[in-house]
């Protein structure tokens, strides 16, 4: 596929005379939004110009739920075998689209995050607490639905689909059938939509998918490790890539992560999860909700970081955190809530 070349440039840079990285990314506004952020850093971090590349990924061409289509991971495996097979040099994805299960051959690392809540998206400016009884609420979401069920049973929760134009028109639009839509507060301010945004929801009312707002900055693992003393095989990336690096977003992720991934939960069981680092303390908050937003169950736990560890250590007490997390939930029954595989363990 042809690169797109970004337009950007740094003032008394060689840009032009840089072998140039190449980016994949997805063609929607948002995507490219995303990966424009993350190229104009490239460029700033290794002096090199970066060539956006889309790629079209199964979650593009297909209709139907994100549930039916096999899971938010049909946004992510054509940009993956990209990355592989030599197309693109680095690809950006939302996090929260990542499976949770690592890729061979492959290492992300996560800037700073957006605000991870979700926004919803109303008429004449109504709340969750103020749409009318009986109103539509569109979301493609079942985390989203089966949470807005649970503070609002009498609301009609319709899933939807497309770009966030084409959500938002749904319940902004002159032609407009939704009362509203919920979509992610981190999006819209990428995309400087934020004046659509008619109440950022409470986490303790709607909690995000784990790793939400966050980007992963993905690349081959082979061109920014060393192998057996040798510098990697492109050292200016590696570089950049390390200090894209943004330590409490990583902690606070890896632990929301941890908890799908111990419950091994799909986009089909709404789940959230929300940690936040403060200090030398992390703290996590995870839901598991029926479908039909009849019950949820909800745990929190905390992890103390030592500030004299290496980061690898402090990775480990955030996957600790978020499977503990989990098997206290699975422990006390969430498995009857959401269509959980994990296993349960023993109560002790």
């Amino acid at each position: 596929m042809t690169p797109t070349p970004l337009s950007v440039s740094t003032s008394g840079s060689t840009l032009a005379d840089a072998a140039p990285i190449r980016l994949g990314t997805r063609a929607s506004a948002l995507a490219t939004t995303q990966s424009g952020l993350v190229a104009r850093r490239l460029e700033e971090l290794t002096g090199r110009p970066v060539e956006l590349v889309h790629i079209k990924t199964e979650g593009d061409v297909k209709t139907g739920s994100l549930a039916s289509l096999g899971g938010t991971g049909v946004f992510v495996t054509a940009l993956r075998e990209a990355l592989l097979d030599g197309r693109c040099d680095v690809a950006v994805h939302s996090l929260k689209d990542l499976p949770t299960t690592p890729a061979e051959g492959l290492t992300f690392v996560t800037p700073e995050r957006e605000d991870p809540r979700d926004a919803l998206c109303a008429r004449d400016g109504l709340t969750l607490a103020t749409l009318p009884h009986g109103g539509r609420v569109g979301t493609g979401s079942p985390r989203r639905a089966a949470q807005i069920r649970a503070a609002r049973p009498d609301l009609d929760v319709v899933d939807i689909r497309g770009n966030v134009g084409t959500r938002l028109n749904r319940a902004l639009g002159p032609d407009a059938d939704l009362d509203a839509v919920v979509l992610a507060h981190a999006g819209l301010s990428r995309l400087g939509r934020t004046e659509v945004i008619s109440e950022v929801l409470d986490v303790d009312v709607v909690s995000p998918a784990p790793g939400q707002g966050a980007l992963a900055v993905e690349v081959r693992t082979a061109d920014i490790v060393s192998d057996a003393g040798a510098p990697p095989v492109a050292p200016d990336l590696a570089e950049a890539i390390h200090l894209l690096d943004h330590r409490p977003t990583r902690l606070a992720v890896l632990a929301e992560r941890s908890v799908l991934a111990r419950l091994e939960a799909g986009c089909a069981a709404p789940v959230g999860a929300y940690a936040t680092v403060s200090g030398t303390v992390l703290e996590l908050r995870s839901v598991v909700a029926a479908v039909d937003g009849s019950e949820q169950m909800s745990r929190r736990g905390e992890a103390l970081l030592s500030q004299d560890v290496a980061p690898e250590v402090l990775d480990t007490a955030a996957r600790t955190l978020g499977i503990t997390v989990a098997e206290n939930l699975l422990a006390d029954g969430a498995e009857r809530l959401a269509p959980l595989s994990a296993t349960v363990p023993e109560k002790a």
